[in-house]
């Protein structure tokens, strides 16, 4: 069956149009530019719902009666310039209804030409769009809020990183008895990694590494905490686990709800040369024998700092001798933790492995190497968690 061509008469095609017109939520405006001032003929119900105002008073005035006290000038000269080259334009304008609300109008003008290319009538698209702009207001302010707070927040984050290498030792003791060594690599601006070297009586050394819960300010106020009470603590005193129970003690009940601290604590007595150690929930260290070549894990008993009482804990002391060219080392949880890529960890077996291989670096170099082994055996250019070693080795 043949389909019957649809056309309509110009009548038809008319009030179709209007129809169409009508019903759409945009204000059409069509103004004469045959007639002075350029006013409006022709105003769909779109109009007349937009602006308030019925067709009888807006048909034979110009647009400009929707203008008001707060509509930019810039936006009215816009809209002459474009009357003015007979090209039209597209502006955004505060605009009043007929019971003065304001709103905020997307005008389009579209010049109209007859068969000799003469301009003879404009159409004026108004679309409101004054919840698009208080949106977009809103999302300036609120992006203006978080620039204020980055920058505030950057300026915060570094003065508390400031803080916190103040806690950390300037210069670590340089002697004829022990060569020590560091390296400290916060994750962000701020870590919850700390260490501390104390000089203690008779040619003892104390060497301590920590490990808070979190990261940036939270964590940094946790590490001042932590490291401002081991040190009051530790002062003369010769006993490693008595130290990590008096600093637990302290520190329970102190600490945030969910937050503990990790230490590993040893003290080197070089006339001696023993060395006395505590584990208290950290990683546990190494000891690597310059003579034999033998890597021997150090570890004891002990739980994280600030969880559990006094009662509830115990903590362990194990002592061992030195001898000269045999390193200590001691690291954070980032490093025995870093992922391999076939789902892997360098656990402290695989760390012992890796140090039985370099027993003759000294401590400076063999830090840098367990350093950069992390790295290489996870695949990573950077650790996922704050990195921090530290150690010293027996000189002749």
């Amino acid at each position: 069956m043949d389909k019957v061509p649809l056309e309509l008469s110009a009548e038809e095609q008319l009030r179709l149009i209007q129809k169409a017109a009508d019903v759409t939520a945009e204000g059409i405006v069509i103004t004469d530019t045959s007639l002075p001032d350029n006013p409006i003929i022709y105003a769909n119900k779109g109009f007349e719902r937009l602006t308030g105002y019925s067709r009888d008073f807006i048909v034979g005035k110009n647009c400009r009666f929707l203008q008001g006290e707060e509509t930019d000038p810039d936006a009215v000269e816009e809209i002459r310039d474009g009357l003015k080259t007979e090209q039209g334009c597209v502006v955004e304008l505060l605009n009043y209804r007929k019971d003065g609300a304001k709103f905020w109008n997307r005008l389009s003008i579209s010049p109209i030409r007859n068969e000799a290319g003469v301009v003879t009538n404009y159409v004026g698209i108004q679309s409101d769009i004054t919840e698009l702009n208080e949106t977009r207001d809103q999302l300036e302010r609120a992006n203006r809020e978080l620039r204020k707070f980055h920058t505030e927040m950057t300026e915060e984050l570094q003065q508390a990183r400031q803080a916190q290498e103040f806690i950390l030792p300037h210069q670590l003791p340089v002697n004829d008895q022990v060569k020590m060594a560091s390296k400290f690599d916060p994750l962000a601006d701020i870590g919850g990694d700390f260490f501390d070297v104390v000089h203690l009586p008779e040619e003892r050394y104390g060497m301590l590494i920590a490990d808070v819960t979190g990261h940036g300010i939270p964590a940094a106020l946790l590490c001042f905490m932590s490291s401002n009470t081991f040190k009051t603590i530790s002062r003369n005193n010769p006993s490693t686990e008595s130290v990590l129970q008096q600093t637990n003690h302290l520190l329970t009940g102190a600490m945030p709800a969910g937050t503990f601290v990790t230490m590993f604590y040893v003290i080197y007595n070089a006339r001696q040369k023993e060395l006395i150690y505590t584990q208290a929930g950290h990683p546990p260290g190494f000891l690597i024998s310059g003579q034999s070549g033998e890597v021997i894990t150090l570890s004891t008993r002990g739980t994280p700092l600030g969880i559990l009482e006094e009662s509830m804990v115990t903590f362990e002391e194990k002592s061992i001798r030195l001898a000269s060219g045999d390193k200590v080392l001691l690291y954070t949880d980032a490093i025995n933790e870093a992922g391999g890529i076939d789902g892997d960890f360098l656990d402290p077996e695989h760390l012992r492995a890796f140090l039985i291989n370099h027993t003759q670096s000294g401590i400076e170099e063999l830090i840098d190497r367990v350093y950069s082994y992390g790295l290489e055996f996870s695949g990573m250019r950077d650790y996922s968690d704050d990195a921090t070693l530290i150690g010293f080795e027996v000189l002749k």
